[in-house]
């Protein structure tokens, strides 16, 4: 039995030529090339001195690699770290060795040596890297940010502007509605708002924009474009201290007066206290879902299908939860009509409706149809760079027949970069991704604009709000419309936009 200690291939990847893995009475590293002192190998011990190929990229397929050095005879082996590869005797200077595909599936160094039947105390052996996969996809577009603190953010195709939720926290425009226009990364038309704005609705003819404050337990509309204050939709209270504040606002499509709203308590866990409750402008239907401690749920992210007939919930609270709640509407009010359980479908952010294909999607990649309860597939995100090592962020767009999610990876470069990942949406396959560089915070919320465009907002993430820092960042370019990689694509600017004073029109 050979005793062999813990190769450091993350230290011989730092350090070319130092001896690593020295420890007890066996030494198992990489020669030494440099003119320092340390193990040498004694005569006739075999000893690797170069690798062809010297490298692969993580998830690669299978390969022969040929190992080069000395002193090697037949029945020797070639081993991957401290596994036995199947290996072939060419010369006293050449092997082969078969190795799998398993063995790159993770980016890493290994130390590749020649073992002898014998144990040796000692083995020479050179550095295997293996390296992150790159991103593919089409390169053409731009990615802007803005800096501005938002708790949310919609899109209006009528008024062709984005309304930003902006917190107290931000140095300016702090409890406002402001608008910002995404063609120029300028904002626009700021709306005091009173204490703490936070979710989000527009109508679906651009008519009115519900917004939930926190502060006052209410709901606040606003005719569009310019934001005039309209009525207030008072939540009601879970006692006589603790109001009720909107965790989720939507607005029912094709209804402009009507609007679904998850009513929760701060202070409280599970915060879904309220349950779901259907608004005809001020007045709330008769029949509601009642709050987590009934039973039902929690449910604090809803989205409605496109008749207005159904709402499906989520919980995002007490993660993970396999739990999709199908919500009858009707004149009376709403109510539970099914509760399809699945081994995981709520991430942290949303739950999504497309019309085009009837389908409601996950953030974590899973989709179903609700007309059955059936799943009917799966985004296959964990094929790239090892998967989203957080919960990401999706839109699908049933105009373009494509699903978007934006996520950090397992094996991406980490803090500040994000992979922007498309599908095709009905039949699953990937199509294109790329690397977002220097962003700040975690991406809270991606939706689709214009023709060809994306935009996120950035907090703390896990429900969390924003900080100094956080902002909104908008993407656009070729790959929206054709994620596929693109030769001829151009590399991608990053340009900072700010607010300027002579842009906007305070409403306080």
């Amino acid at each position: 039995m050979k005793i062999r200690p813990v190769v450091l291939p993350a230290l011989v990847a730092l350090i070319p030529g130092v001896l690593t893995g020295c420890g007890g009475s066996s030494f198992n590293g990489t020669l030494n090339t440099g003119g320092g002192s340390g193990p040498t190998p004694p005569a006739g011990t075999p000893t690797v001195t170069a690798l062809s190929p010297s490298s692969a990229v993580a998830g690669g397929q299978g390969f022969t690699l040929t190992v080069t050095g000395t002193n090697f005879k037949s029945g020797d082996t070639v081993e991957w770290g401290f596994t036995p590869l199947t290996s072939i005797y060419v010369s006293s200077t050449e092997m082969t060795a078969q190795v799998p595909a398993s063995d790159i599936a993770t980016p890493g160094g290994i130390t590749v040596i020649v073992v002898t039947p014998t144990p040796a105390s000692m083995n020479f052996g050179a550095l295997f890297t293996i390296s992150v996969p790159p991103l593919t996809g089409n390169t053409s577009f731009t990615l802007s940010s803005v800096t501005i603190e938002a708790n949310d953010m919609v899109w209006d195709p009528v008024s062709q502007l984005m309304y930003l939720s902006v917190p107290s926290s931000n140095a300016a425009n702090g409890d406002t509605i402001t608008t910002l226009n995404p063609a120029t990364g300028q904002l626009g038309v700021s709306q005091a708002a009173g204490g703490e704005p936070d979710r989000l609705a527009v109508t679906s003819e651009g008519s009115y924009l519900y917004a939930g404050i926190d502060a006052s337990g209410a709901v606040q509309r606003y005719t569009l474009p310019n934001l005039g204050a309209d009525i207030s939709i008072p939540l009601g209270s879970y006692s006589a201290s603790q109001p009720y504040f909107a965790m989720d606002v939507e607005s029912a499509p094709g209804s402009p007066h009507t609007v679904a709203v998850v009513r929760g308590v701060s202070g409280i866990s599970p915060t879904e206290q309220g349950g779901v409750v259907i608004y005809d402008d001020a007045v709330p239907r008769a029949t509601s879902v009642p709050g987590a401690m009934s039973g039902v749920g929690p449910i604090d992210v809803i989205t409605w299908n496109s008749g207005a007939t159904d709402l499906f919930g989520i919980d995002t609270e007490l993660f993970p939860s396999g739990d999709l709640y199908e919500l009858a509407v009707g004149t009376g009010g709403v109510q539970l009509a099914q509760d399809f359980k699945y081994q995981s479908i709520s991430g942290f952010n949303g739950v999504h409706y497309d019309a085009t294909t009837g389908y409601v999607y996950s953030d974590t990649g899973m989709v179903i149809d609700p007309a059955s309860g059936a799943v009917v597939g799966s985004y296959p995100t964990g094929n790239i760079q090892g998967g989203y090592s957080l919960g990401p962020v999706m839109v699908p767009d049933g105009s373009l027949h494509i699903a978007y999610f934006l996520g950090q990876t397992q094996y991406g470069n980490g803090l500040g970069e994000w992979a922007l990942e498309a599908y095709d949406l009905t039949h699953f396959t990937f199509l294109g991704a790329v690397a977002l560089t220097n962003v700040v915070g975690t991406p809270v919320k991606l939706l689709r604009w214009g023709s060809n465009g994306l935009a996120f907002v950035t907090g703390m993430g896990n429900g969390h709000g924003p900080v100094q820092g956080d902002g909104v960042y908008i993407l656009s370019g070729a790959f929206v419309t054709s994620p596929a990689s693109r030769n001829s694509g151009t590399v991608p600017q990053v340009v900072s936009f700010r607010p300027f004073n002579g842009g906007f029109a305070s409403g306080r």
